[in-house]
C-alpha cells in the first residue's frame, strides 16, 4: 500500500510533539492503577491479582497523600486528566472518598475511570455522584454480544450488566467508551457489535484493542491473533473512521479508533483513528501502580518500574529517572534498526518491549 503523502505535515508535527514531549517531559496524565482486585476473572486479564501480593495495595491516605504531593510538587497548568485503571477501580471501597478529595483541585476535574461495568449496573444511581467529582468518562468494556462477551468475561449476564452501565453513563450525559479487546473469538462479530453499540447505546467512542500476549493471555494463547485476523480489523476500522468522518444525517456519530495496537507505518496510520500512534509512557504519563510504585501504564511489566513513592519523591523520580522511556534507543535493533519511520514510532507500544514486527503491510 503506497503512503498517502497529504499526511506527510501531520507526521512532521507529530515528530516535533513527541520530540518535545521527551525533552520536556511534562506531567500532563496519570494512570493510577486503582487495584489489582477484581469482581471478574476474565480469561485475557493483562492485570490479573494472581501475579502480585494484594496486601501491598495502597491505603486511602497514601492515595490521597500521592495526589497531594503532585498537586503542590508539579506544574499543573496543562495538566489533561486522570486514567483510573485496575483490576475493577469500583471493588475499592474508599474510592469515592478519593474522588471526593481529588474534586477539590480544580485540574483534577477530569477523570476517567476504566470498568467492567457490573458496580454501576448495580447501582446506577452513583452516576450523578461521579459526575459531580469529577469524573467525565467511562471506558466500559463490551466484548462480544450475548454469550460470547460473557464467556470471554467469565461471568454469566455480565453483557447485559455491561450494556445497561453504559446505556445509563450515556444518559447521564457522560462521555462514554466501548472498549472491545478483539481475540479470535469475536473478531467475526465487530461489525454486528458496532451496529449494536451504535444504536442500542451510542457512546461517544467505539475502541478496539488488540489481544496481546501479556497476563493471562501470555498463558493461554487460544485467543491471539493472527496477521490476517488483524488485517480485517483494520480494514473494518478504516471503513467505519471514513464513514465517522463525513457527514451522515441518518447515523448517529460515534468515533472508532484502535487503542494501544503500535505504530502502522505511513501507509496506515491516520486512516482508521483519530490520531497518529506514539506511546506516550514516561514521556507525559505517570502511572502509580496499586502498591505504590511508579512507572506508566499498568500493561507495562513491572521490570520497567522506575520508583516507589512510599520511599520517594514523585516529583524526583520524574525528573531524574524514566530514561529507558525517554531514550529508547536500546529498542533499536532487529527490524527496528534501519527503519525509516524509528524518529515516529520509537519502537512502538511499549507494553510490548520486545521490538514489534513492523505493520506497515497489515
Amino acid at each position: 500500500m503506497k503512503a498517502d503523502s497529504s499526511l506527510d505535515p501531520y507526521f512532521d508535527i507529530w515528530k516535533g510533539k513527541v520530540a518535545r514531549l521527551i525533552d520536556e517531559h511534562p506531567l500532563q496524565i496519570i494512570s493510577w492503577e486503582a487495584t489489582r482486585r477484581c469482581n471478574l476473572r476474565c480469561n485475557h486479564c493483562g492485570s490479573p491479582s494472581e501475579f502480585v501480593n494484594l496486601k501491598d495495595e495502597m491505603t486511602t491516605e497514601e492515595v490521597i497523600g500521592a495526589f497531594d504531593q503532585i498537586a503542590r510538587d508539579f506544574d499543573m497548568s496543562g495538566f489533561r486528566h486522570i486514567n483510573i485503571t485496575g483490576g475493577e477501580p469500583f471493588v475499592r471501597e474508599d474510592l469515592f472518598n478519593i474522588l471526593t478529595h481529588l474534586a477539590s483541585y480544580s485540574f483534577y476535574r477530569n477523570i476517567d475511570i476504566q470498568t467492567n461495568g457490573l458496580y454501576i449496573a448495580e447501582h446506577p444511581e452513583i452516576l450523578p455522584f461521579l459526575k459531580d467529582n469529577g469524573v467525565t468518562g467511562l471506558g466500559i468494556s463490551i466484548d462480544g454480544l450475548g454469550e460470547t462477551h460473557d464467556h470471554f468475561r467469565n461471568y454469566t449476564g455480565g453483557f447485559e450488566k455491561s450494556v445497561f452501565a453504559a446505556q445509563q453513563a450515556v444518559s447521564e450525559g457522560m462521555v462514554v467508551t466501548v472498549s472491545v479487546v478483539a481475540h479470535s473469538g469475536n473478531v467475526d462479530h465487530l461489525e454486528e457489535l458496532y451496529e449494536f453499540a451504535l444504536k442500542e447505546i451510542s457512546p461517544r467512542v467505539f475502541r478496539v484493542m488488540f489481544i496481546d500476549p501479556i497476563g493471562r493471555t501470555d498463558h493461554d494463547s487460544k485467543y491471539l491473533l493472527n496477521d490476517s485476523q488483524k488485517s480485517k480489523i483494520i480494514r473494518f476500522l478504516q471503513e467505519k473512521y471514513e464513514s465517522t468522518c463525513q457527514d451522515y444525517p441518518d447515523r448517529k456519530t460515534m468515533m472508532v479508533e484502535l487503542g494501544c495496537g503500535g505504530w502502522f507505518g505511513r501507509e496506515l496510520e491516520g486512516t482508521f483513528r483519530p490520531f497518529i500512534f506514539h506511546c506516550i509512557a514516561g514521556l507525559n504519563n505517570l502511572g502509580i501502580l496499586y502498591d505504590g510504585k511508579l512507572a506508566s501504564c499498568s500493561n507495562i511489566s513491572r521490570e520497567f518500574i522506575e520508583g516507589d513513592l512510599r520511599k520517594e519523591k514523585i516529583r524526583d523520580v520524574w525528573e531524574n529517572k524514566y530514561q529507558r522511556y525517554r531514550n529508547r534507543t536500546w529498542r533499536k535493533t532487529g527490524k527496528c534498526e534501519n527503519c525509516l519511520d524509528w524518529d515516529l514510532c520509537h519502537g512502538g507500544a511499549f507494553h510490548l518491549k520486545e521490538n514489534p514486527d513492523c505493520k506497515s503491510n497489515v
